[in-house]
């Protein structure tokens, strides 16, 4: 995906996380700080948040992998600020393997 940063390529699917991810991290600490939180607070935040994305990426890779048990590869994953994308090469005819 364009505007992209490569962050590896485990179990052979290339990971990609958009710029725009920054704009969250950004805006995150924005927030701890205007309620008057510290430091902590905002590693803690910022934690959460990677800890999240964390689960979104299992997620992700749960798709590419239930497709390569069909015979589907998968192009990439792109993490965005708003969820992940697992991009298939293409879509199962049989809709059960979806």
């Amino acid at each position: 995906m364009k505007w992209s940063l490569y962050l590896g390529k485990p179990a052979g699917i290339k990971v990609f996380i958009h710029w725009t991810f920054i704009l969250l991290v950004i805006w995150l600490s924005w927030m701890h700080l205007q309620q008057g939180h510290g430091l902590f607070e905002i590693i803690m935040g910022l934690f959460f948040l990677a800890l999240l994305f964390a689960c979104v990426t299992l997620h992700e890779f749960g798709h590419a992998l239930a497709a390569r048990r069909y015979g589907i590869d998968t192009q990439d994953i792109n993490l965005l600020p708003i969820g992940g994308v697992a991009r298939l090469e293409r879509m199962p005819e049989d809709p059960s393997k979806n």
